[in-house]
């Protein structure tokens, strides 16, 4: 598989001071089908709790451990596609 058939997903910056996050819970499975923007996984920081959206469609391939905290930008996980 080449990279121009995943889509990766990585821990999100979701606020200026933001350096890392933990995944708190995946909302799917290791290889279940997803949509654009479907919640996968929940994220939290020090201020804020929030669902994580896919950003493509595909099967999701699991990486990232919940209960781990992982900084701004780290791979997670990655969408293969159809």
């Amino acid at each position: 598989m080449s990279d121009a058939d995943r889509t990766v997903i990585r821990i999100p910056q979701a606020g200026v001071a933001m350096t890392e996050g933990t995944i708190t819970e995946w909302l799917v499975a290791e290889g279940d089908r997803v949509v654009a923007e479907q919640p996968i996984y929940v994220l939290e920081t020090e201020k804020v709790e929030m669902e994580i959206e896919c950003p493509a469609a595909g099967v999701l391939h699991i990486t990232g451990r919940t209960g781990e905290t992982y900084p701004v930008g780290e791979a997670v996980g990655y969408v293969e596609a159809d």
